[in-house]
């Protein structure tokens, strides 16, 4: 029989945890669900779309989608081929790197990221905004800032530029 030592973690914080580690196992599957539900994209999927719609040209070197979604290469490649296949995005050869490729927003994946926003919203609302008192909002904000990794964190605040100027 094996004994189980004691937490070194006091009980509130033992609790932080578990709740904490519910969020990370239970959302991520209920914005997949939702979302597909509603406009046929996962949450993996519209990432990818609305990254690439937010550049001027809608176009980005697939190794920048990746960091953005922040996502393997790998994975990224798979979920590309379905949305090319679904013609909402085309590869392009970079001219200037043989290993480099850039995805294409195509005018198919410009209307299907524009149709789904208004539903990927309504999910933001009902997952967290509309969930949290707003006098906390921006405390909560600084407080999952501040959970990140230093290289993201510092990724958001210049994603971010958009809104905090």
């Amino acid at each position: 029989m094996t004994v189980e030592s004691p937490s070194t973690l006091s009980t509130q914080d033992e609790l932080l945890w578990r709740r904490f580690s519910a969020m990370l196992s239970t959302v991520p599957a209920a914005l997949d669900e939702r979302l597909r539900a509603l406009t046929g994209l996962n949450h993996f999927q519209f990432t990818i779309l609305a990254t690439l719609q937010s550049q001027p040209d809608g176009t980005l070197q697939l190794a920048e989608v990746a960091r953005a979604a922040d996502s393997s290469l790998s994975r990224l490649s798979h979920t590309i081929s379905k949305l090319e296949a679904d013609g909402l995005v085309a590869r392009k050869a970079c001219d200037h790197d043989r290993r480099a490729n850039w995805a294409v927003l195509t005018d198919e994946g410009a209307r299907v990221v524009d149709q789904a926003r208004e539903s990927y919203d309504l999910i933001k609302r009902e997952a967290l905004v509309d969930r949290i008192p707003e006098h906390l909002r921006s405390e909560l904000t600084e407080l999952f800032t501040a959970m990140l990794p230093g290289a993201v964190a510092q990724q958001c605040a210049s994603i971010d530029a958009d809104l905090t100027h």
